[in-house]
């Protein structure tokens, strides 16, 4: 009795977050594994492949038939996150509703006529919305230990202090205002000397580093905390940034410009810091997991 009562529970939750039940009198676009995804639902990810086909796996130019399998795609994805979220029992908290509302709104706010353009109602998003929040809520039920269990936070914290590097800094281009568009070999090395003088004048505290750039007429930068492999930055910053002993200043050359540097100490900076890249740590850290997770629940279900 309690396993009927168990799936006729699951069966109600996806009629409410679905929209494919007969009593909603939407068209059905597409039906996975036995069950009908409305039309909007298919509308509103037909429309997002569109808009980025490169975040789908598609090129630049897709044709109308790899555009509608992207959607359905992202359908059937819709459907399985729902249905797990379902069958293990989860929840969504009071925040997380707060959120999923905020986000509807915003986005109905500043895209009202062009969803309605394209068939989609403010109810249909707020679906999207959650099934993306059922998302996050299984990928926190599969890794995410709690800060309780000891082994395990260990391990966050160990890839954070390992895997993100905190410095200041200043930085200059090699280029000129003149048509040329380049320093001149003499302005290059005048300016990097510059930049020397800088890391000397800056002894080791962080005040010195602040005040060694403004009487040379920079604005040092605030805390910049970077995560390995980060982009925007020149190739090899972050492994030589990461070389550098806390409170160190130091002159970095690259092809275009040039820095100066100083590396800060991560756990300087306090368990705050480590407490608001928590959850970006273990994403990262599970990242390949959770694809093969969701690739392998996926394939579960059959389009019909």
């Amino acid at each position: 009795m309690k396993k009927i009562l168990s799936v006729l529970l699951v069966c109600a939750l996806l009629c409410l977050t679905l929209g494919g039940c007969a009593f909603g009198g939407k068209k059905t676009a597409v039906t996975v594994s036995g069950t009908d995804i409305d039309e909007e639902i298919y509308n509103y990810y037909y429309d997002e492949v569109s808009k980025r086909p490169a975040d789908y796996g598609l090129g630049e130019d897709p044709s109308s038939s790899e555009l509608k399998d992207a959607a359905v795609n992202q359908c059937v994805r819709y459907l399985a996150f729902n249905t797990y979220f379902a069958q293990e029992g989860l929840s969504l908290s009071v925040p997380d509703k707060v959120t999923i509302a905020d986000n509807v709104n915003n986005f109905w706010l500043r895209g009202e006529n062009h969803y309605k353009k394209i068939g989609v109602s403010k109810p249909t998003l707020t679906k999207i919305f959650t099934s993306e929040a059922y998302k996050d809520a299984i990928f926190t039920y599969l890794y995410d230990k709690g800060t309780e269990d000891t082994e395990a936070e260990g391990q966050v914290k160990a890839y954070f202090y390992s895997s993100y590097i905190s410095f200041r800094n200043i930085c200059a281009y090699f280029t000129s205002d003149d048509s040329a568009g380049k320093l001149t070999e003499q302005e290059r090395l005048d300016l990097v000397n510059s930049f020397s003088l800088i890391a000397a004048a800056s002894g080791t505290d962080s005040d010195g580093f602040t005040s060694a750039c403004a009487d040379a007429g920079y604005v040092a930068s605030g805390t910049v905390v970077l995560a390995k492999g980060s982009e925007g930055y020149p190739e090899g910053f972050y492994e030589s940034v990461n070389m550098m002993a806390p409170g160190e200043v130091k002159v970095l050359q690259y092809d275009d410009c040039v820095f100066a540097v100083r590396k800060e100490s991560l756990t300087d900076l306090g368990d705050g810091l480590y407490s608001g890249y928590r959850d970006t740590c273990i994403k990262e850290m599970h990242a390949a997991e959770w694809e093969t997770f969701v690739e392998n629940y996926v394939s579960t279900f059959t389009v019909e």
